[in-house]
Parts: C-alpha cells; structure tokens; sequence
C-alpha cells in the first residue's frame, strides 16, 4: 500500500478509496476491493485513477492501471492503513463516473451512504453535473 500511496503529506481516506491532491491541483484516487471469498489469493486488487471535483462532487473517472498487492494481507489492514490518512473533506459527495459521461452512485463523503435518488440533495447533484456534461443516473 505504501507504494501507491507514495506522499501520504498529501493523500486522504474515502470509504475503501486514497484519496491522492499533487501539487498541480490534480488529483488521483486508489481502491481497493478486500472481498478475498472473490479471489484465490490474499492480495488485495487495487485500481487507481484521476478524480476531479465538480460543484461539491468528486467524481472518480476512467481507472489508469489495477493490479494485486500482496503487502496489506487483510480487509483489517487495509482499514487500519487507510485510517491513518486525514478523513477527505474537500467534496460533500462522491460519485464514480463511466466512460467519461455517465456517473452513477451518489455517495456522502461523510458516510458513504447512497444519496437518494428522490432527494433534493440528489437533484442538485443531477444539474451540477449535467453542467459538466455528466448524467447522474439511479445505478
């Protein structure tokens, strides 16, 4: 884990996702999926990515590389690495964004509870991203 998050000064934990700032302004996202019934070893799959924020949204875009990682061993670990980042706080929401157009996923930042799609909250996200020429759709 160490080697994708390689400036911790400056990386954040959302839910199961680093969240990495470079100095530009741009920024990345690293996750991690630690469901080891899936797998037939105990590494860990990772997949890493640009992110960008929009209005109060940042929407993790198009995966840049994946791959295993054998040195956090366990969901345990995973969580304990993470939580010794600063809790992002930058966005109120977050949403994975596909192809480029179309995100799906409404999530708190705070929580990582799915916003409702009947909410006002989810609405608002809906016309600050369609500004941005993404649809938000109920995934």
């Amino acid at each position: 884990m160490k080697d994708l998050i390689p400036d911790r000064e400056h990386a954040y934990h959302l839910q199961e996702y680093a969240i990495l700032e470079h100095e530009d302004g741009t920024y990345e996202y690293v996750g991690w999926d630690a469901d080891s019934k899936l797998k037939k070893t105990d590494e860990l799959s990772w997949i890493k990515g640009k992110a960008a924020i929009v209005g109060d949204i940042l929407c993790l875009g198009s995966i840049t590389s994946d791959g295993n990682e054998a040195e956090v061993g366990s969901k345990l670990e995973l969580d304990y690495e993470l939580r010794k980042l600063p809790q992002w706080g930058k966005s109120g929401y977050y949403c994975v964004v596909l192809g480029g157009r179309q995100a799906s996923l409404l999530k708190s930042s705070d929580t990582g509870d799915l916003i409702d799609p009947d909410s006002p909250e989810y609405t608002k996200a809906q016309e600050t991203l369609k500004k941005a020429g993404i649809d938000l759709t109920i995934g």
